[in-house]
This record gives C-alpha cells, sequence and structure tokens, in this order.
C-alpha cells in the first residue's frame, strides 16, 4: 500500500514563535482573501524562497493587528516585528530584479501594496501597484510565470488597476508627487491578448474597460491624449450585461448596478443624470446592510479585503445620490464599518462623503452653495493615513 504525504504548510525559514504565529495567521485568514489560484502557489513558493515567506510573515503580522488589535499601530512590538520583516522581504526583492526574477518581484509587489495600504501608507501602496503595471506591461509574456500563472497575476493587477483608476483618475501623477506626468504616460490599459482584448469573463476585466473609458474622456477633457482608443459604450453594456447573467452574490449585484451608472452617466454629463439612480441607489444601501449583517464577526474589530468590496458603492451613493435618507445610511454605514479594501478606506471615504453632502446642503459654507452641485472629487493620498480632499 502506498501512502501519501501532504507536504508540510509552514515555511522552513520560520525559526521563531512570532515568525510562525504570523505565517499561520495567513495561512489560516489571509489566504482567504485572495483567489485561491494566487494564494495556493505563493504559499508552496514560500517553502523555496525566503523573501516571499518574509513577505507573508509581515502582512499576516501587520493583519492581525489591523483586524484583532485594540490599538492597530505599528509601536507595539509585534507592529515593529511586521516592519523588519517587511525590510528583509524588500531586500530580497531588490535580489531578484537584479537578477531578473520578475515573477517573484510582481507578487511582492501586489503583497507589499496590500501590507502599505493596511497601515496607512496609501502613497508607497501606489507606488508598489505602479511598479507591478510597469513589469507587467514592459515584460508580458517575456516573463517566466514560474510561481503564478500569467491569467491569474493579470487579473489581480487588473483589480488593483481599477483601484487607481476608480479612485485617483487624472490625480495620479499627484500623488506619486510626478506633476509633470501626464495621459498614458500615467496609465495604460492592460492588454491580455494580441488583439489589445480585456477579459470581459469576470466583472473586474468589465469594471477595467469602464474605468478606463471614463479616465479617458477625463483626459480629453483636460486636453491630454488618452491611452488607446475608448472601447464603444455599446460594447461594454453588452460585456456587463453578458457577465451578470442569473443570480449573483449581494456584492456582485452591488457592483452590477455600479457598472450600469457609469456606463449611463459620460464624465461630462450633467450631474442631474444621476438622479435617475435613486431607487439604485437605495438597492445598494439596503444590500450593503445584508451583507454587513451576514458577515460580520464577534472576533473581528476591523476588516481588509482585496476583492469587490462595499466602501467604493457607498462612498458613490453618499456623493452622487441626493436623496437625504439614502445618503445619510450610506454616510453612517461608512463611519461605522472600519473596512480597508486596498486604497479604499471607509473613515476617510466617509469623511469625503460627509464633507460633500454638507457643501451641497449648506449656506454657511458658501451662501451660494445651496442647491450647487459637487461634479467632481479629487483624492491625493499621502503616508500620513491621510487624503487631501479637493471639489469641483
Amino acid at each position: 500500500m502506498v501512502v501519501y504525504r501532504a507536504p508540510e504548510s509552514r515555511s522552513p525559514f520560520l525559526t521563531s514563535d512570532e515568525e510562525r504565529q504570523s505565517f499561520d495567521f495567513f495561512l489560516h485568514q489571509t489566504r482567504y482573501r485572495f483567489p485561491i489560484d494566487f494564494t495556493d502557489p505563493v504559499l508552496r513558493a514560500a517553502h523555496s524562497d525566503e523573501g516571499l515567506a518574509r513577505a507573508i510573515i509581515s502582512f499576516g503580522a501587520l493583519q492581525q493587528i489591523y483586524e484583532c488589535g485594540d490599538d492597530p499601530s505599528l509601536l507595539s512590538p509585534q507592529g515593529q516585528f511586521a516592519m523588519r520583516q517587511y525590510g528583509r522581504a524588500l531586500e530580497k526583492v531588490r535580489v531578484w530584479l537584479g537578477n531578473g526574477a520578475k515573477d517573484l518581484s510582481l507578487v511582492c509587489c501586489l503583497l507589499f501594496a496590500c501590507f502599505e495600504c493596511i497601515r496607512g501608507c496609501r502613497r508607497a501602496a501606489v507606488v508598489h501597484i505602479k511598479s507591478g503595471l510597469d513589469i507587467l506591461l514592459q515584460c508580458g509574456e517575456e516573463l517566466a510565470w514560474d510561481v503564478v500563472s500569467r491569467d491569474t497575476m493579470i487579473s489581480m493587477f487588473i483589480r488593483l488597476d481599477n483601484q487607481l483608476v476608480g479612485l485617483l483618475g487624472t490625480s495620479l501623477s499627484r500623488t506619486l508627487k510626478r506633476d509633470g506626468e501626464r495621459g498614458s504616460s500615467i496609465l495604460e490599459r492592460v492588454a491580455l491578448g494580441p488583439n489589445g482584448e480585456y477579459v470581459v469573463q469576470s466583472l473586474h476585466g468589465v469594471l477595467n474597460s469602464i474605468f478606463h473609458d471614463r479616465l479617458d474622456m477625463a483626459l480629453i477633457m483636460e486636453g491630454h491624449s488618452p491611452s488607446v482608443r475608448p472601447v464603444d459604450r455599446r460594447r461594454t453594456s453588452r460585456y456587463l450585461k453578458e457577465w451578470h447573467g442569473g443570480q449573483d452574490p449581494d456584492i456582485m449585484r452591488i457592483w452590477y448596478i455600479i457598472g450600469k451608472m457609469y456606463v449611463a452617466v459620460p464624465p461630462d454629463g450633467s450631474e442631474d443624470a444621476w438622479d435617475q439612480f435613486r431607487p439604485g441607489f437605495e438597492t445598494i444601501v439596503s444590500l450593503v446592510e445584508s451583507y454587513l449583517l451576514r458577515t460580520r464577526q464577534l472576533s473581528q474589530k476591523r476588516a481588509f479585503s482585496f476583492d469587490l468590496g462595499i466602501v467604493s458603492p457607498l462612498y458613490i451613493v453618499g456623493v452622487r445620490c441626493r436623496d437625504m435618507s439614502i445618503r445619510r445610511r450610506a454616510i453612517w454605514l461608512l463611519e461605522s464599518c472600519e473596512r480597508r479594501e486596498i486604497l479604499w478606506d471607509s473613515t476617510l471615504a466617509a469623511m469625503a462623503a460627509r464633507r460633500v453632502m454638507e457643501f451641497e446642503g449648506s449656506r454657511d459654507i458658501w451662501p451660494k452653495s445651496l442647491g450647487r452641485r459637487v461634479r467632481n472629487v479629487t483624492a491625493v493620498l499621502d503616508d500620513d493615513n491621510g487624503v487631501s480632499i479637493e471639489f469641483e
């Protein structure tokens, strides 16, 4: 009789109880925040690569502090431990890049970006995301793809790209402190095939097309050249409809509604166009309430997510919906849920949405502001757990 024994779950680079505990937190908790076709090969590779093991240890330690600790601060001993592990992982990445191991570097760019988001250094997170996108766009199929498959890695970075385009748009250069860069030198669409087609089998790919179309239109309005010719809006609508078909979980329903709104309202359209979506805004808020009630865990004080989430949709409702009852519900949910979804932070999103609501509804801010609508909200991220918000 032949008996097969499963490989050990832990990396051989774990030499202390602190390292083992942090690795185990990633193994049993963090891994489920990412697609299984990403985390499984990454965990396997961590058995033979110390840099990847250190990246996992640092992530596990920091997420445990953020989600379960009373004070999510890096001043604690566990926070300092997480930072030391992070520094050791960064050193390994520099060696990899020197040796041409760019597939490992891509994996760590993603993990590092999430690490920086959890600790509130969002500009550093944007730098990591932009570095990974640059590697992906420059190398493409030339990479060896020894750790995670090409399709999976591209899918992961499309999600990160959606965050940059959806949250920052044309202000990305200001967050990166590269004010001289504009247009396609900032964000290029991630092509997935020889004809420059995008993934339409997933909601992430459809949203990427929608977000980039809106970014390109904004660039044209600012007098800059877009990265590529915008995708036909009717074709994008068809992709969205084909993707949606059938019954979907609440989160997917929320984003399907958001996608339809973005397709229907061009960036240069009137703010009055959003008024037609009052029923959609109310549905989004109700779905979020149901989702939070169903997923809230007693042991969890805060939550971090890599996937499509609820912060951005609630922020859109808070900024675009002029029904005060729905708007206040959305902002209250943002203020109470304590979530970070990569770059999106519920607390900061709530502050921005409440400020927009106050500006549009108060004569005390500016006598002529009552009844006026905020057209654009521009975000510039920093590394001090904050953000600069500008209204137009």
